[in-house]
């Protein structure tokens, strides 16, 4: 490691991250999350990521909830949060020209070899359930993460983070200040 190489923090952080803003990352839409922590997560990593939206659907979600505000670290003021049904969603669906689920299907794709550079709303779906069939149905591809262990699945956050890092690396769109 180089001599003088320190955390960087406060000011001089602030200063770096308003230089590297770009609000351009696909719009969250949440299918029925239910628990302040997972959606203070998907926040935090929403706002990291560069993404504006997030959608929350069917969901009874408290989004002033305290601790959801401490965990996302207030981020919850500066993204855009949406409230909808699955049926306005669907009605709507003509906002997305690309859609994608971060779900294992029988017909899911690696996310490692499949070009989401065209997605502009990541689906995400329930604690325990997933996506629903209704959304699985107009998406353009389910992507999964691959997984080395015994364990099936990752929490929603964390997939969500490394798809959108991944999203943003092959868009070519990695570098910082």
């Amino acid at each position: 490691m180089p001599e003088n190489d320190t955390q960087i923090r406060g000011g001089s952080l602030h200063q770096r991250q308003s230089t590297n803003t770009r609000f351009n990352g696909p719009t969250i839409i949440c299918d029925g999350i239910q628990t302040p922590e997972n959606f203070g997560s998907i926040l935090r990593v929403a706002d990291a990521a560069g993404c504006q939206k997030v959608i929350l659907l069917d969901s009874e979600l408290d989004t002033r909830h305290k601790k959801l505000s401490r965990l996302a670290r207030s981020t919850d003021r500066h993204i855009e949060i949406e409230a909808s049904t699955l049926e306005l969603f669907l009605q709507n669906r003509h906002r997305y020209q690309s859609l994608f689920s971060l779900e294992i299907t029988e017909h899911s794709k690696n996310m490692y070899q499949q070009n989401i550079t065209s997605c502009d709303g990541i689906i995400i779906g329930h604690e325990s359930r997933g996506v629903r069939d209704e959304l699985l149905q107009i998406c353009k591809a389910s992507i999964h993460l691959p997984m080395f262990g015994v364990n099936g699945s990752m929490n929603l956050s964390h997939s969500l983070a490394l798809f959108l890092f991944e999203w943003r690396r092959q868009k070519g769109d990695t570098d910082t200040a």
